[in-house]
């Protein structure tokens, strides 16, 4: 790589209704010491001031472009953020955080070191909204660490992915190929699909380096918004991610752990079908029902299918064996 020539990257920030703190999120990328980028901000339908805002930072700076899309999911966001992207290199960026100044500039230096590496990824640092000089290591009051620090072929930290996401969304800086060749994230997914996009990229095997630089780091800012989940939504969007997950393990020739994940993953997603029971016990009598009669399946217990029936129309939790 010669950086007399600096390669493009792509900087791509998905929004919605995040208008009151994008300005600071496009400020840490307008500040980033590496020069030759591009930041498409993909409106998803935002009914705030997210379009004024963004316009207002394309106005000032050539290098910033603004998208508006119809409301989807954040999949969908960052897909045509990529597909209207055109750098040798893909970043990806919540509308509600920052990288450090010198992320790309260190983590390009890296790539122009180490040619046949695909991904390069830094560790991240959190800090309450209004209080952006107090980092801590993690998101919860613990502060304890935990992302792993590894350089190597993928396939050696594919079982950490498979148990738990290891990146946040901003860590990696990644070659283009890489979204080209996995299919991007997938569109269905508003909830884990990072996790379940960067599994993907694992299992290429691709070359990874992590990269320990203090001024490489992702800022994460937590703020209610950011803590708040829909329960019931996110665990019917990890029963698909984990499904397709199952099929991508079929056909991973040559990789040893294959068969061991395929089992655990078998166990998760009749987890997953035991905690919907219960979610939809007083809520929803057919998916409660559905998901007795997935987990019923899974566990080989037929009797469940019968008290399943029974209690989705009595409407009582179901109790099902641990997992």
């Amino acid at each position: 790589m010669d950086l007399t020539n600096p390669p493009l990257v792509s900087i791509i920030v998905p929004c919605y209704n995040y208008g009151h703190l994008l300005s600071e999120t496009l400020s840490s990328i307008e500040s980033q010491s590496y020069s030759n980028w591009e930041c498409i901000i993909v409106d998803n339908g935002s009914t705030d001031t997210t379009r004024t805002v963004a316009e207002a930072w394309t106005n000032r700076d050539k290098r910033f472009s603004y998208l508006y899309i119809q409301y989807s999911t954040t999949s969908i966001a960052r897909n045509t953020g990529v597909n209207a992207s055109s750098g040798e290199f893909i970043q990806f960026v919540d509308s509600d955080d920052q990288i450090a100044s010198k992320k790309i500039q260190n983590q390009i230096e890296i790539f122009k070191n180490n040619s046949d590496v695909s991904i390069v990824y830094s560790h991240a640092r959190y800090y309450d909204d209004g209080n952006p000089d107090n980092l801590r290591l993690s998101i919860s009051p613990l502060n304890k660490p935990w992302m792993i620090e590894f350089s190597g072929h993928s396939w050696d930290i594919l079982p950490i992915m498979f148990e738990r996401n290891i990146f946040v969304i901003s860590s990696p800086l990644l070659k283009r190929n890489v979204c080209i060749d996995t299919g991007g994230f997938y569109d269905v997914l508003n909830w884990v699909e990072d996790w379940e996009f960067y599994f993907r990229c694992l299992a290429k095997n691709y070359s990874v380096i992590f990269d320990p630089s203090q001024d490489s780091l992702s800022l994460i800012r937590v703020h209610p918004k950011s803590l708040s989940t829909n329960n019931p939504k996110m665990l019917e969007q990890s029963l698909i991610a984990r499904h397709r997950i199952s099929k991508l393990l079929l056909s991973l020739d040559g990789f040893t752990n294959a068969k061991t994940l395929m089992n655990e993953n078998k166990r998760h997603i009749k987890f997953l079908h035991r905690l919907l029971v219960n979610e939809y016990a007083n809520k929803n009598r057919i998916k409660n029902f559905k998901h007795a009669l997935a987990f019923a399946r899974l566990d080989r217990d037929y009797k469940l299918i019968l008290k399943g029936i029974c209690l989705a129309f009595i409407r009582k939790s179901v109790v099902l064996p641990s997992e």
